[in-house]
């Protein structure tokens, strides 16, 4: 009869970097969401596929601190990248164009749909070097246990998906959102 070795996550590097990137999944969207209500920049509808782009992300990074670092976990992580940096890359060449302008306020001289690009692509990259980092615990350890953290940034991650769809919901009601919305569709 077989036994399954159980293992705490909490020792384990790949499992505090797992963590800080869903920490930093956590405040990309906080920016988001100050950029949005307190800027009073409402979020077009590239801006609304990076964030689920983001939330995906962040549901595979949850994934991993929860459960233990998976390859399925992983790819999930690696093709929302991918479907992110494809919204964004179409947004920066949107408005690459010279006398088109940008869309929002700049941070540190690059549009946020750059950044979210550059956040993307080292995303990607990131994963890449866990899977090497992780590639001989990858086989199916039974993992026991969540930290204090897991938890926390799981509980955000929650509430910052339900927020996500109540955004989209004020700007673009219940049917296909315009290309650049004025305002928010539910308080006009």
């Amino acid at each position: 009869m077989a036994t399954s070795t159980h293992v705490s996550i909490s020792g384990y590097p790949s499992h505090v970097l797992n963590s800080l990137a869903l920490a930093g999944i956590c405040v990309s969207l906080l920016v988001a969401f100050y950029f949005q209500f307190v800027m009073g920049e409402v979020p077009c509808p590239l801006c609304m596929l990076q964030r689920i782009g983001l939330m995906i992300i962040g549901f595979g990074f949850f994934l991993n601190v929860r459960f233990g670092a998976s390859a399925l976990h992983y790819s999930i992580i690696i093709l929302s990248a991918m479907v992110g940096a494809g919204a964004s890359l179409r947004q920066v060449l949107l408005h690459i164009v010279p006398g088109t302008g940008g869309f929002g306020s700049p941070i540190f001289g690059l549009h946020m749909y750059t950044w979210g690009f550059i956040a993307f692509m080292a995303t990607i990259i990131f994963v890449a070097i866990m899977l090497v980092v992780d590639r001989n615990r990858l086989g199916g350890q039974a993992i026991h246990g969540s930290t204090w953290l897991a938890s926390l940034l799981s509980g955000v991650l929650l509430v910052l998906g339900l927020g996500n769809l109540a955004s989209n919901i004020m700007v673009c009601g219940f049917a296909v959102c315009s290309g650049d919305p004025q305002g928010y569709i539910l308080f006009r």
